[in-house]
């Protein structure tokens, strides 16, 4: 198993993971939060996978499924970074790259790097359209505003609904707690969760957004 943890300056535990946790060190965590991402609901259609930051970590897991049990299907993955030197992971994509060029195409994106070239240049969702084609299941997973944005604009280019497939993300903690413990309830059965129950207590209903970050 592993833990792709990028900090974040402001951040209430990314900070405390990558600079004061050392090696050896006991981590209670809770129960793993499904991200709405799975290969069986592309229906065997070639795959755009669209990754912000670390956001690239359930989409590379992704293609380490495609690869695990091949399918046929040719994936696209784009790649976005701000700059060349905030790239994530680049020695995995790398490899990932070299082991599977045959189905796997990896295009990296930089919304903030004038000295790469400059069909690499511009926001990972604009990239990420220019090689979308027909027919494509697209996986996005990224911060909460990418995430936004690509459900407003994506359906405004004629990606079919049901070709979409965003993570499922939080803006709050709080809210990813909410969300959680309605799944928890909801697969114990119809009457174990209540919309009111959160809400009661002054929590918004969830906006359906967590952080990859």
């Amino acid at each position: 198993m592993e833990f792709h943890v990028r900090s974040v300056a402001d951040g209430a535990v990314s900070p405390v993971l990558v600079d004061q946790v050392a090696a050896g060190e006991l981590l209670w965590l809770g129960p793993a939060c499904d991200l709405g991402l799975s290969l069986a609901d592309s229906a065997g259609a070639d795959l755009l996978l669209v990754a912000g930051g670390t956001g690239l970590a359930p989409l590379r897991a992704l293609v380490e499924q495609a690869a695990a049990a091949p399918t046929g299907q040719r994936v696209t993955l784009v790649v976005g970074s701000r700059t060349l030197l905030d790239l994530y992971d680049a020695v995995a994509l790398d490899k990932l790259a070299s082991a599977h060029r045959d189905w796997l195409t990896v295009v990296l994106a930089f919304s903030d790097d004038r000295d790469v070239e400059p069909a690499a240049q511009g926001d990972v969702l604009s990239v990420a359209l220019y090689h979308y084609r027909s027919g494509q299941a697209i996986y996005v997973c990224g911060p909460p505003q990418m995430i936004k944005a690509a459900r407003q604009r994506l359906p405004l280019t004629g990606v079919a609904g049901d070709r979409l497939h965003l993570a499922t993300t939080f803006d709050r903690a709080l809210d990813s707690a909410v969300w959680m413990s309605r799944q928890r309830a909801a697969s114990r059965g119809p009457l174990a969760v209540r919309d009111d129950d959160a809400e009661g207590e002054g929590v918004q209903g969830s906006s359906g957004e967590l952080s990859c970050d």
